[in-house]
């Protein structure tokens, strides 16, 4: 046994790291010096380098991409102000220039549908000309963590930091709202890792998501959004400040009440006449409690069993997240819909 024990130990590494300690440790250093001496000279492009925490291959790669990538980032001063179509196309465009570096390149989608398909459908649903089956949704969702979500949004931060370095000269400066300007970049940028994360195209939609414990769908939050666009175009010329992230977390805050912390959202109507598509002259109960599912500028009241009993024109003002907000009672004898906000 002794003698297998040897044996095994001649094997080991650690038996030929201690034989060669000294000569590997001389290795070590005189590697960690050519880099400094010899390799990286230039103390800016060990520091650049640094910044990107990429290894050193895939880091020059991206400081030969970082002046065309931020010379596009650069256009979208007026992001706020875009058409649906254009904000879309933007950002695609940085996603498809990112993504052609190895080190963030996407990975093959399964079935007839692109990238660019994918990210449609998880930016603005609404619009999108393709969408996922029952069966689909799952794996899209897991495409876009991976390669949205993860790759992209690294190389974004890889840029991002970069940026910030040249604008201070090298020098480690914290990051703050108060000092993005500096960078040269637009507020959108800033957002852009957010739009990803909360699958919107709307940065203010992005940040209520993320901080407003009432909104609670994206349909809801982009809807809550204009409230601070008509506020802040009052008060902003430039459309790029109106994405400052500090002028945004102000209206928040300030939109908040300081002790139950709402948004001061509307109201939903407290009695809305509807007629019946069931007959309750045999019902036990006249009274039943229902959800507004919305169709066109109908909505259909449906009992918890998800059986249609009602409809009406859709009340003016109505609000989708209604349905997040308020419990709704169908009175069958006096054919109308009250509502009572959740206590």
């Amino acid at each position: 046994m002794e003698e297998q024990l040897q044996k095994i130990w001649h094997r080991s590494f650690a038996h030929y790291a201690s034989r060669e300690q000294e000569r590997l440790e001389n290795l070590f250093i005189r590697r960690g010096r050519a880099l400094k001496t010899e390799i990286y000279k230039d103390m800016s492009q060990r520091r650049r380098l640094y910044r990107t925490s990429l290894p050193p291959c895939d880091a020059n790669q991206l400081l030969n991409l970082y002046p065309r990538l931020k010379e596009q980032l650069a256009v979208s001063g007026d992001y706020a102000i875009w058409t649906v179509e254009e904000r879309f196309n933007y950002i695609q465009n940085i996603v498809s220039i990112l993504t052609s570096l190895s080190k963030f390149k996407l990975s093959n989608t399964s079935g007839n549908v692109t990238w660019n398909e994918i990210l449609r459908w998880w930016l603005d649903h609404h619009t999108a000309p393709k969408k996922p089956s029952v069966s689909q949704i799952s794996k899209w969702h897991s495409y876009i963590s991976q390669n949205f979500g993860y790759r992209f949004n690294w190389g974004l931060g890889s840029i991002i930091a970069l940026a910030i370095d040249e604008a201070f000269g090298g020098e480690l400066v914290e990051s703050s709202l108060e000092n993005w300007s500096q960078t040269g970049l637009p507020w959108i940028v800033f957002w852009m890792k957010e739009l990803i994360v909360w699958g919107t195209l709307d940065p203010v939609a992005a940040y209520l998501l993320a901080k407003a414990e009432d909104v609670t769908t994206r349909k809801q939050a982009e809807e809550l959004a204009q409230t601070y666009y008509h506020y802040i175009s009052e008060r902003e010329s430039e459309p790029n400040e109106y994405l400052n992230a500090v002028n945004i977390k102000n209206w928040v805050e300030q939109s908040y009440s300081s002790v139950e912390r709402h948004l001061p959202i509307p109201k939903a109507p407290n009695r809305i006449n509807v007629n019946l598509l069931k007959n309750f002259s045999k019902a036990p109960s006249k009274n039943w409690r229902v959800v507004p599912v919305e169709i066109g500028d109908d909505i259909q009241w449906f009992d918890l069993a998800g059986f249609p009993l009602a409809i009406c024109q859709k009340p003016e003002k109505w609000q989708s997240y209604f349905l997040n907000t308020y419990d709704f009672m169908l009175d069958a004898e006096n054919r109308f819909v009250s509502s009572k906000i959740y206590v």
